[in-house]
C-alpha cells in the first residue's frame, strides 16, 4: 500500500528537489511525496505569498494544516537561518522542540538540514566541476570540505554558509550568479542521491527513515 507523505519545504529550491529527486526515489518504497512550500502570507484576493522565514510558529501553522490530510508529514528546512534558535541548540534538539510544539504527533518527523540545502551540493566537488566545466571551482570546494570536515559541516556563518560560499564560487569562477532555484535541484540531480547520502550522514538517516514509512 502506498502512503502519502507531505514535505513542508522552505522554498522553491527544496520543492523542486523533493519533486525531481526525492519523489522518484521514494516511489520505489511505496511512499508518494507531496512537497508543500510554507505560506508566509495568506491573501484573500490573490495567490498566497510563500517561502522563507521559518520559525516555530510558522512551522506549527503550516504543519498543523497538513497533519489531518496525510499519512505522514516531514519537513525540509535549513538549520541556518531558522528563526528563534535557542543558544547552543543542536539540530536534533530543534527537531524535538518542533515536535513538542505540536504535542508530538506520531506521524510527524521534523527534519532540518545542516546547515542548509546547499550542503548537499558539496557532496561531490569533482562531479560539479565536470558539469560546470570549472576545475578551479571544484578544487576550492574540496579545500572547503577538508577545512570543515565534511559537507554537513560547511558552517553556519553569514559569509561561510554553503549558499554564501556558492555565491562566491559562481562569481569568481563562472562569472555568474548562483541561482538557487535553478542550480540547486539541477546540481543535486547531477550529483545523485548515492553520493549525497555517503557525504551527508544526517540527510542519509532522514531518507532511510522515510524509506521505511510504508512497511
Amino acid at each position: 500500500m502506498t502512503v502519502r507523505l507531505a514535505v513542508s519545504v522552505e522554498g522553491p529550491t527544496e520543492y523542486e528537489f523533493c519533486r525531481e529527486v526525492l519523489r522518484p526515489h521514494l516511489t520505489a518504497f511505496a511512499v508518494h511525496v507531496e512537497p508543500k512550500i510554507v505560506v508566509t502570507k495568506r491573501n484573500v484576493s490573490g495567490p498566497n505569498a510563500t517561502g522563507g522565514a521559518i520559525g516555530i510558529e510558522r512551522f506549527r501553522n503550516e504543519v498543523r494544516r497538513l497533519l489531518p490530510s496525510f499519512d505522514f508529514v516531514t519537513t525540509l528546512y535549513d538549520f541556518y537561518g531558522f528563526k528563534g534558535r535557542e543558544p547552543g541548540e543542536t539540530p536534533d534538539a530543534l527537531c524535538r522542540r518542533m515536535s513538542l510544539s505540536l504535542d508530538q504527533p506520531r506521524h510527524l518527523f521534523p527534519y532540518v538540514q545542516v546547515y542548509e540545502f546547499e550542503a548537499l551540493l558539496f557532496s561531490a566537488p569533482p562531479a560539479l566541476a565536470r558539469y560546470l566545466e570549472s576545475p578551479p571551482l571544484g578544487a576550492v570546494m574540496e579545500s572547503v570540505l577538508v577545512a570543515c570536515g565534511g559537507a554537513e559541516q560547511v558552517n553556519d556563518g553569514p559569509q561561510t554558509a554553503p549558499s554564501k560560499r556558492l555565491n562566491t564560487l559562481f562569481h569568481d569562477h563562472l562569472n555568474q550568479r548562483y541561482d538557487k532555484t535553478f542550480y540547486g535541484p539541477l546540481l543535486a540531480m547531477e550529483i545523485g542521491l548515492p553520493a549525497i547520502r555517503t557525504a551527508c550522514p544526517r540527510f542519509d538517516a532522514w531518507l532511510s527513515q522515510l524509506e521505511q514509512l510504508a512497511r
